[in-house]
């Protein structure tokens, strides 16, 4: 029989609480004030998943968190219990400490995107570290597909930095490493060996952020030259 916490749980699912979405609404204005843009390449598949990625970055938790929202997609992020301490109020997001792993089947059982950074630390831009387990243990005892999710905060030839993120298609487990590194690898190519100034091929720019001071030049010159 359904009890009221059970009923209250699924309405929760189908429906973020207001402190979730105002977090949410706050981490999308950090990234669109702070970066150029984010520029996405791959899709989600329906249901809960595991957001796989690289941790190089500062930005890479709010990007996830923005680019979820702004695919409405409802998130869920592993994060060391230690740095959970000091940001409690994180909770409304779907943080999720890594020594409760039922919680965090749990997020992907009610069709979650699950956010986990298996190199389990911040690392210098560069190649692919080592990786955890959790990601893998995870895939298999909810189950649930994991996706491999490069990610990059570069500048390049504008006034801001840009965010690109390249979200792979499902990968076995074992293989994660493997695939991820692969991906990476690729991406560092496309970004030197593309224009700076132009977007890299096969990327969608999802969030528009902050144009340079000469873009906003130009955007003004047209828009007198149209009034004239």
């Amino acid at each position: 029989m359904a009890t009221a916490s059970d009923a209250a749980e699924g309405s929760w699912a189908q429906r973020p609480p207001l402190p979730a979405r105002a977090l949410s609404a706050g981490f999308d204005q950090l990234v669109r004030r702070g970066l150029r843009g984010v520029w996405v390449r791959g899709q989600l598949p329906a249901g809960g998943c595991i957001w796989a990625a690289n941790h190089h970055s500062w930005w890479d938790g709010f990007l996830a968190s923005a680019v979820l929202g702004r695919l409405h997609r409802r998130a869920a992020l592993l994060m060391d219990g230690d740095n959970l301490g000091d940001y409690r109020f994180l909770a409304p997001v779907g943080v999720i400490p890594v020594d409760r792993p039922r919680r965090a089947l749990q997020a992907l059982r009610q069709g979650r995107v699950l956010v986990i950074y298996p190199e389990a630390e911040l690392r210098p831009a560069g190649p692919l570290g080592e990786l955890a387990p959790g990601a893998a243990w995870l895939a298999r005892r909810a189950p649930a597909p994991v996706l491999p999710v490069a990610v990059r905060v570069v500048a390049r030839g504008h006034q801001y930095p840009e965010a690109l993120i390249d979200i792979g298609p499902a990968c076995p487990p074992d293989r994660l490493r493997a695939e991820l590194a692969d991906r990476l690898a690729g991406l560092d190519a496309a970004l030197a060996a593309g224009d700076p100034r132009e977007p890299v091929p096969g990327f969608v720019r999802l969030i528009a952020g902050r144009p340079s001071w000469d873009e906003r030049i130009d955007r003004w010159s047209r828009l007198a030259r149209r009034g004239r």
